[in-house]
């Protein structure tokens, strides 16, 4: 018979499992040499010119999610 602790392990495996697949199917950016934010070129491997344009494409990206795109 399970008890309390068995059940809580069982549902945070469960949980986990659910979070890696969904971040599974979350579109990846692809360094392209080009930043994903203003278009400018970028070092091969880089995604961003800087931090600024990372940082303001985390944010939009959050802001269209709350919005539901």
């Amino acid at each position: 018979m399970s008890d309390v602790a068995d059940r809580a392990e069982w549902r945070i495996a469960k949980d986990l499992e659910n979070a890696m697949a969904h971040a599974r199917k979350m579109p990846q950016l692809v360094a392209d040499g080009h930043c994903h934010y203003c278009d400018e070129d970028v070092a091969h491997g880089l995604l961003f010119c800087n931090t600024d344009c990372r940082d303001d494409y985390q944010n939009e990206q959050k802001a269209l999610r709350r919005a539901g795109r």
